[in-house]
């Protein structure tokens, strides 16, 4: 009887400890979907013919990168962007590895 009581609560540990773990594994997960939105800035290279993703060549000290940007509904495009133009963009990196572009801006030529 005491040793059916042992195994009984020792598996009801380990069903505690087991959902506390993945509780703990769904609050960071969600926590990281809340993060700061980023901001980069350079010229656009490409632009999907479905005009919901680009492609933007960014300068991060004196190296040069190439990152992939995707539009939603919620995407503010303020003034009109094209191929070769100027731009900041804030996005936001998602799980999934893509970067959800928040605004994109297009830089005045001075």
């Amino acid at each position: 009887m005491i040793r059916k009581f042992l195994v009984g609560a020792s598996l009801a540990g380990l069903m505690v400890l087991g959902a506390a773990t993945q509780a703990i594994a769904a609050q960071s997960q969600s926590g990281q979907e809340s993060a700061q939105p980023k901001s980069v800035a350079g010229k656009v290279t490409a632009i999907g013919t479905d005009q919901k993703s680009f492609s933007m060549e960014v300068d991060e000290g004196g190296s040069k990168r190439t990152m992939q940007f995707v539009l939603d509904g919620n995407t503010q495009v303020q003034g009109r962007v094209g191929t070769g133009t100027a731009a900041t963009v804030q996005y936001q990196p998602s799980q999934d590895g893509k970067n959800l572009a928040l605004s994109i801006t297009p830089q005045s030529s001075q």
